[in-house]
């Protein structure tokens, strides 16, 4: 009998280790359950989080990009515009009469030094054969130009079109102050 007493304290003491182990372990997954259900949460925290943030910027960027697209639109509109009102003007010059036009041809051949060709637009080919001086200048073959001419020498070239005066030189100073009286309100 106390082989059977010593077995069965053994099977006891077997059987509460058992027990203990089993314990321990529900424990331990417990445990690990629950640390991977917070983890699992947190992370789904972050990721809702993050989508937010991603949301919040690509709205952002869209906005911002949306804004850039209508400003470049209105700016372009603006510049359609400018380039209308200066080709207008450009109409208007031609369309002077030679009267008016002459000081201005006389001031640009004053401005050239050196003997040449000049090369006038079919609407002034006349009057400039008349007041440029037949020692300095050669007239050569009429343009399509506007008005005005073309200087054409060995050493030098110069544009005295219409067009070229006013998109050269007439625009580049009085453009600001147009687009002021213009577009700001």
């Amino acid at each position: 009998m106390a082989l059977q007493d010593i077995l069965d304290a053994i099977s006891a003491q077997a059987d509460q280790q058992i027990a203990d182990a089993r314990s321990a372990h529900q424990k331990a997954i417990t445990q690990l359950r629950e640390a991977s259900e917070r983890s699992l949460a947190k992370k789904k925290q972050d990721m809702a989080l993050h989508k937010e943030e991603k949301k919040r910027q690509l709205k952002a960027k869209t906005e911002a990009h949306a804004e850039a697209h209508r400003r470049n639109s209105i700016l372009q509109t603006k510049q359609e515009l400018l380039n209308r009102l200066f080709g207008k003007v450009t109409d208007a010059l031609a369309a002077l009469p030679d009267a008016e036009v002459e000081p201005l041809l006389a001031a640009c051949l004053k401005t050239i030094n050196l003997h040449g060709t000049l090369l006038p637009a079919k609407k002034h080919a006349a009057l400039l054969r008349k007041i440029a001086p037949s020692e300095q200048f050669t007239m050569g073959e009429e343009t399509s130009a506007r008005g005005g001419f073309l200087f054409v020498s060995e050493k030098q070239e110069a544009d005295f079109t219409f067009e070229h005066l006013v998109q050269e030189a007439l625009r580049p100073q009085m453009e600001l102050e147009v687009s002021r009286d213009l577009f700001v309100a």
